[in-house]
């Protein structure tokens, strides 16, 4: 099983994994506005509030979002 495989499935518990904004940004290479822009236009994943000011996001949503890009890429290119 891959390193990405393991991090995207629910844990023992079933809990989901969220990563936080920074990390987010750390893999997609878009600025912060974007995304949360993108996220009102329901374009992009959405966020959850988990504190005050700082919200999370799951990685499996992230993930799939990133695949989704590949293969509409892949089609257009087709």
């Amino acid at each position: 099983m891959t390193q990405t495989t393991e991090v995207t499935q629910d844990n023992e518990d079933g809990i989901r994994p969220m990563i936080s904004m920074s990390q987010v940004l750390k893999r997609i290479p878009l600025s912060r506005s974007t995304i949360e822009r993108k996220v009102k236009e329901g374009t992009f994943p959405q966020s959850y509030p988990i504190a005050p000011m700082r919200v999370g996001f799951f990685l499996d949503e992230i993930v799939e979002w990133q695949k989704q890009l590949v293969e509409k890429a892949a089609a257009k290119a087709a």
